[in-house]
């Protein structure tokens, strides 16, 4: 399923509203990175809220370690987490994960876990367990297509010591940037189309690309009524 993200800002300026889009069983995992105020949350917030819309038995594991009050409508939800409840929840989806993998569990429906400021979350925690959750999130980055379970990140830096050795950080299939880059960033993840970079790049815009490739300028769409975005979001991370 090919599920509308955010406008191909190419197509805007001729007037026509073509969405970019994610199809997760092409490419299953998802970061988006950038500085702060540039727009992370709330493109997050959309493309979470668009998932649970198109897949109505997505269930989501959504662990907000910057805990500021962006998710706070999600409080109380069952699979929702803040600060250090994030390591509770992150292991629970993991171990759906490997449930699935054993056999155990032969459902299907997709599985996502959302991680707001994952780079954080490895430096607030010690060195021996840090390494433990970058090598279960390798396991799902490498392994969770074939059984529906995907992540997303959104973090202000996706440096390579936020992740196990060994390439993990290469499964993160779309990458979406926003605001500016920096060269180290552009070369990280843009390499091949650092030069079609422009330095205009304000709140909510950006580039994405998708396994390597359909280098994309992007605008976050509007949001007039994020009370609709808070509810698909909480239905997801409660049903």
């Amino acid at each position: 399923m090919e599920i509308d993200l955010f406008f191909n800002e190419s197509y805007l300026q001729y007037g026509i509203r073509q969405y970019v889009t994610w199809n997760p069983e092409k490419a299953p995992h998802i970061a988006i990175f950038g500085a702060t105020g540039s727009g992370k949350t709330v493109a997050s917030k959309l493309l979470l809220a668009r998932t649970a819309k198109n897949l109505p038995d997505m269930q989501l594991f959504a662990n907000d370690f910057k805990g500021d009050s962006d998710f706070s409508f999600a409080a109380q939800a069952p699979r929702f987490a803040r600060f250090m409840e994030c390591e509770q929840n992150f292991e629970a989806f993991y171990q759906r994960f490997l449930k699935r993998q054993s056999g155990e569990d032969s459902s299907r429906n997709m599985l996502l876990c959302f991680f707001d400021e994952w780079a954080s979350y490895t430096l607030s925690i010690d060195k021996k367990k840090s390494e433990d959750e970058k090598k279960k999130l390798a396991t799902l980055l490498m392994l969770g297509r074939s059984f529906n379970v995907h992540v997303m990140l959104s973090q202000q830096r996706m440096d390579a010591s936020y992740f196990a050795t060994g390439g993990s950080r290469d499964n993160l299939n779309v990458v979406i940037s926003l605001s500016n880059l920096s060269a180290e960033g552009k070369e990280q993840f843009f390499r091949e189309f650092k030069d079609q970079m422009k330095p205009d790049r304000r709140q909510g815009t950006g580039y994405m690309i998708t396994n390597g490739t359909d280098f994309t300028p992007i605008q976050v769409p509007f949001i007039s009524d994020m009370t609709k975005i808070n509810h698909y979001i909480k239905e997801a991370v409660t049903r």
